[in-house]
């Protein structure tokens, strides 16, 4: 009696308190199937350790409970339990650290049951949690089997027959390529429960399921489940409405579907769940192609997701997905970099796979801004005195128009909320009331005077203290000049840097960032088309023959991939005739006669002997060698390897300067490989 009433029933509450937690508060990505249980049960996606579990403290409180029930209540008599609720202790026991995820601890307990209370009342529950737990650790197929052999049996209760199916759609979640018996277990759990927090879930993830499969019907159907399941959570109801537009995104018109939207987002029930259907309106307008409605909620959706952290993550990627299509690759890096630092857990493979993407758009972006930058101070250096006047007025004016607009907004917001002000009444209290509160402040300082507080106010009230008038006007007109000069055409125009060697410098650094933006274009973004204009945009600004001779490769390989044999002649021509002795002449003359038909072990052996040569001293044959492999595997992987395996070779042979220019090549030639990062490096220590 005193354990069902008192230790083991405040156990079973605490448990039942914490699952609700874990059910109501687990944040899911919804944009991924759904795992048919809450895992990891974290309140925020991380896996650090000092996070706790979703509902620990009462877990813990639960499993002190079964504690005390067994080893103040057990009645083991003579190798028999005379206490009929000891096994029940026993279960709370493991179910409360499968919740804080010790699923090893779990499994003892739960092969003690079954070991020990072979013919309990729970026994067929126990083996549930017994194979869940095993699937958790690992043992996948023994707990998979387990359940199996359960669902067998006609003596489960529904309940239990439930927890069976779902466990078999646990270990199904490990298995590639299995979305067929996933449905038909789920199908069969909700044929025997299809009311609770449970059935709602299974049934969202069976809608799920059923449009990965392009069964739209059935997925349809399957989310009308979850809307009419009793006592389903309000967050599935809510987002299978928003799943079914999903559906049908491409076949309705917007209208019908904002105007659903816009109806959840005016129930008050809803506002919990304002940023999903902000979230959710930003996906209709991108549907419809209106690009810069679709931004702009999802802006707002990530402003109302403070607290989800899934919400803000896939706003961040829909915007940095936005801009990336549309060729903005530093508004793109920017979004990513903001899902990376609002991200609570690095290792999931959300934030693995935009790592990358961030990373690859790294130096693309780098460049960019120096190719800008550059392009912005030899645009302004090349100004009459006239037009450059002119071009910092229009700056100027423009810094005026902005200021002003934004004392504009203040004004009418202060406006606004005067008018707001004077409604409560004549008799509203002083503080209440902007209006009088800000001709009081006049008021006031018309009377008092406010105290001086420009750049320098204290220093300037030392220097008063002890009658330094001079020192103190001269700070004065120091501060009056630094607030000017934003206004003043002459500040800008006097930092305008004219030199001939600083300006050839510039144009240099710019001639290299726009061969450098040409080739990442091509072998990281497969942007052909943006790689051909940055590279003959180059060839406007006459580079320097380096330069001119890797664009023309480039080109010329470009066009002979695109089908353009005109433009892929033209640039194989001049290579031919104005650098005859070029690698990369020697490259498309014999590019035809290339065929790379080996293994790849193949031609690694051909670079260790060649290398081998080279650690041998044999360097006429190693470099006879290398130029033969150069041109046969120029279209592999290790073609940077020979690449520089060459300019080791050659240094050998004809000294420090031959060595350097072949490094300068390999630089410009294989842009942004571990390659080119060695060859700078020689280059830097000279």
């Amino acid at each position: 009696m005193v354990t069902k009433y008192n230790v083991l029933y405040n156990g079973k509450n605490a448990f039942e308190k914490g699952l609700e937690k874990v059910e109501s508060t687990y944040s899911d990505d919804f944009t991924n199937v759904l795992p048919i249980e809450p895992f990891s049960f974290y309140a925020e996606e991380s896996v650090d350790d000092d996070v706790k579990p979703i509902g620990q403290s009462d877990f813990e409180e639960a499993e002190e409970k079964a504690v005390k029930s067994i080893q103040k209540h057990s009645m083991l008599i003579d190798g028999e339990e005379k206490n009929t609720l000891i096994d029940e202790a026993y279960l709370l026991l493991g179910k409360s650290r499968y919740y804080t995820k010790r699923f090893t601890p779990a499994l003892e307990s739960f092969e003690y049951i079954i070991k020990n209370y072979p013919s309990a009342s729970l026994i067929y529950e126990t083996v549930v949690w017994r194979a869940k737990s095993n699937i958790h650790t690992g043992n996948v197929n023994f707990g998979k089997k387990a359940l199996l052999r359960l669902l067998a049996s006609s003596r489960l209760t529904d309940k239990v027959r439930q927890q069976a199916e779902l466990g078999v759609v646990m270990a199904y979640e490990q298995t590639p390529d299995s979305i067929e018996q996933r449905i038909a277990h789920l199908e069969a759990s909700l044929e025997v429960v299809d009311k609770g927090v449970m059935a709602s879930r299974a049934a969202f993830v069976l809608g799920q399921l059923y449009r990965k499969q392009g069964d739209i019907e059935s997925s349809d159907e399957a989310f009308d489940r979850v809307i009419n399941t009793k006592k389903g959570l309000y967050k599935y109801k809510l987002q299978s409405k928003l799943e079914k537009i999903n559906n049908h995104i491409e076949d309705y018109s917007t209208e019908e579907f904002l105007e659903e939207v816009d109806h959840l987002i005016f129930v008050r029930k809803n506002r919990p769940y304002i940023n999903k259907l902000l979230f959710q309106k930003g996906l209709i307008y991108e549907k419809a192609d209106s690009i810069q409605l679709a931004k702009s909620y999802y802006v707002q959706s990530i402003q109302k997701s403070e607290q989800d952290i899934h919400q803000k993550m896939i706003a961040y990627e829909q915007l940095g997905d936005l801009s990336y299509d549309e060729k903005k690759y530093k508004s793109a890096k920017s979004y990513y970099d903001s899902l990376i630092d609002v991200s609570k857990n690095e290792k999931s493979l959300r934030v693995i796979r935009i790592k990358r993407k961030s990373n690859s758009l790294e130096k693309i972006v780098t460049t960019i801004d120096a190719a800008n930058k550059n392009d912005s101070l030899l645009k302004v250096a090349s100004l009459s005195e006239g037009d450059l006047n002119a071009f910092f007025q229009d700056h100027i004016d423009g810094i005026k128009q902005a200021e002003k607009n934004e004392r504009i907004k203040e004004l009418k917001a202060l406006a606004a909320q005067n008018r707001a002000t004077n409604l409560e009444g004549a008799n509203s209290w002083y503080f209440y009331n902007s209006k009088l509160r800000t001709e009081g402040r006049a008021e006031f300082q018309k009377m008092w005077k406010s105290p001086r507080k420009d750049g320098n106010w204290f220093v300037s009230s030392l220097l008063t203290s002890v009658g330094s008038v001079k020192t103190e006007e001269k700070i004065k007109d120091s501060v009056q000049t630094n607030n000017n000069t934003k206004y003043d055409v002459a500040y800008y125009t006097s930092q305008i840097n004219r030199d001939p060697k600083f300006l050839d410098s510039i144009a240099k650094s710019r001639n290299l960032n726009y061969y450098e933006l040409g080739n990442a274009y091509y072998n990281q973004l497969k942007e052909k088309k943006l790689a051909v204009e940055k590279l003959e945009q180059l060839l406007v600004f006459n580079p320097s023959d380096d330069l001119k001779m890797g664009a023309y490769y480039r080109l010329y390989k470009i066009y002979k991939e695109t089908g353009d044999e005109q433009n892929s002649n033209n640039y194989k021509q001049k290579l031919q005739e104005e650098f005859p002795k070029s690698s990369f002449t020697k490259l498309v003359n014999n590019v035809e006669e290339v065929t790379v038909d080996e293994e790849e072990n193949e031609y690694i052996k051909c670079y260790e002997t060649i290398y081998e040569l080279y650690l041998l001293n044999s360097f006429d044959a190693a470099l006879e060698e290398v130029n033969d492999a150069k041109i046969k595997y120029a279209e592999t992987d290790l073609a940077p390897k020979y690449a520089l395996l060459h300019a080791y070779i050659v240094a050998k042979i004809e000294g420090k300067l031959a060595f350097r220019k072949l490094l300068e090549e390999i630089k410009l030639r294989y842009p942004n490989t571990d390659e080119a990062k060695k060859a700078q490096e020689f280059l830097n220590n000279k």
